[in-house]
């Protein structure tokens, strides 16, 4: 049961006399698990909502509805969403790869089905039994977000340390079978679930199309941190190359938008990043596919439409290795719109994680602090190295302590179009900030 806390001027639930301090028990006689039953129900047209008021009676109560009509209530703690643990242990498990003395909460290992439909995380789907499955598809939850890494039951077994794990594909057919889409990831391994597993493992899932509607091939990312865990390596340049290869190909032979390798893997190849229009709907890009071509596409765009400026402006714009060099091309297509904008590049290793980690998403404030010297007045930041609706990095440095450190005014860039928008205000900005002069003596 969940307490309702608050009830919606003008909503159903205020019609029907609902108040605060009532509680909502359930639907149609079933008990209320978590918020997304109310969710699921609160988009039907019919149903029978179970109550207990404040004063302790118990009362059902039909509703008929518009479907886009919302009973207007807020439900208490109770059936917020609380995650479920990881019961794996993974070979390449990130979290296993952070270094000591962090948050505690980085440290926490989810898994939990209910996140992978609200926030496209990437579950297993190892925690869950046929209870959950029944729930998934009456609730219909659908996309979710399924990490699967090979078809092959004793490697999956082996890259996951769970049993339960080699069951995915099963579990997968049962929610194909009740409607639910999906897309996958694939974190390959060198000599384990690459080559002819990745094959095999890839014809399995385009035989579940188009319920398993999209794929993504990522590298593992293998911090400094690796001490007493599985030796794992690092995919090379020659590595990268057959890889995209073999998954290039097999997308040609599915229609060009089932699967692909994430960026990562092109910059490793130091091979030409895949155009825009060969991502479909970029369902991956959280994945890192298509991550780069989306940033270009939004960068040229806007570029096409600002009127430029002849102010003059000195800006520092932070990035990874692994983009380092397409942001130095992008930001010389500036010129001729700015051609007094001095925009330098820096590019950060990662010696928090270790250098191996290339991309600009998982930067620390540290780091930047001790490789960035002499900073202008202006330094842009991509939003990814900030955890998600904070202005904290990781290492839990804020935005505001790193522009004390560096003596800088941060900038965070929310994609290619406002990087080119940050580029253009403040430019803008410096042209029309009114000049001081001298009065001459008389």
């Amino acid at each position: 049961m969940a307490k309702i806390i608050a009830v919606q001027k003008g909503g159903i639930g205020e019609e029907l006399g609902m108040e605060i301090g009532d509680e909502l028990l359930g639907f149609n006689g079933e008990q209320i698990v978590d918020v997304l039953d109310y969710a699921f129900y609160d988009s039907q047209e019919e149903f029978t909502l179970n109550l207990r008021t404040k004063q302790g009676e118990k009362v059902d109560i039909d509703i008929e509805k518009e479907e886009d009509e919302s009973l207007g209530l807020e439900l208490d703690e109770s059936v917020q969403l609380e995650p479920m643990r990881c019961k794996n242990k993974c070979l390449f498990c990130f979290v296993d790869q952070l270094p000591k003395g962090m948050r505690d909460t980085l440290y926490v290992k989810d898994d939990d089905y209910r996140l992978s439909f609200v926030s496209g995380n990437y579950v297993t789907l190892s925690n869950i039994g046929q209870k959950e499955l029944d729930r998934i598809a009456k609730l219909r939850l659908s996309p979710l977000y399924i990490s699967v890494h090979a078809f092959d039951r004793e490697i999956k077994t082996k890259l996951v340390s769970n049993p339960e794990s080699a069951k995915v594909f099963d579990k997968m057919d049962f929610l194909a079978n009740h409607g639910i889409t999906m897309h996958t990831q694939i974190v390959l391994c060198k000599n384990l679930n690459d080559g002819k597993v990745l094959d095999k493992t890839l014809e399995e899932l385009y035989k579940r199309y188009p319920s398993v509607k999209t794929v993504a091939v990522i590298p593992v990312g293998l911090t400094g941190h690796r001490q007493k865990l599985y030796p794992l390596e690092s995919f090379g340049k020659e590595d990268a190359v057959k890889v995209i290869a073999q998954v290039e190909d097999f997308n040609k032979k599915a229609g060009g938008e089932f699967c692909w390798c994430s960026d990562e893997f092109y910059i490793k190849a130091e091979k030409q990043l895949p155009p825009y229009e060969s991502y479909g709907d970029f369902d991956q890009i959280e994945n890192g596919v298509g991550l780069c071509a989306e940033f270009e596409e939004e960068f040229l765009s806007a570029l096409d439409e600002v009127g430029g400026s002849k102010a003059e402006l000195n800006i520092a714009s932070v990035t990874g290795q692994s983009f380092k060099d397409i942001l130095k091309s992008l930001c010389e297509k500036l010129k001729d719109k700015y051609p007094n904008v001095n925009l330098r590049v820096k590019d950060i290793y990662n010696d928090f994680f270790g250098r191996s980690i290339t991309v600009a998403g998982l930067i620390t404030a540290g780091d930047i602090i001790k490789q960035f010297k002499d900073a202008p007045e202006y330094t842009i930041i991509p939003s990814n190295m900030l955890r998600e609706f904070t202005d904290t990095f990781l290492d839990g440095i804020t935005v505001s302590e790193l522009e004390k450190a560096l003596g800088t005014h941060i900038v965070v860039s929310h994609g290619g179009e406002d990087y080119v928008k940050i580029i253009d205000r403040l430019c803008k900005e410096k042209q029309n900030k009114p000049q001081n002069k001298r009065s001459k003596a008389k």
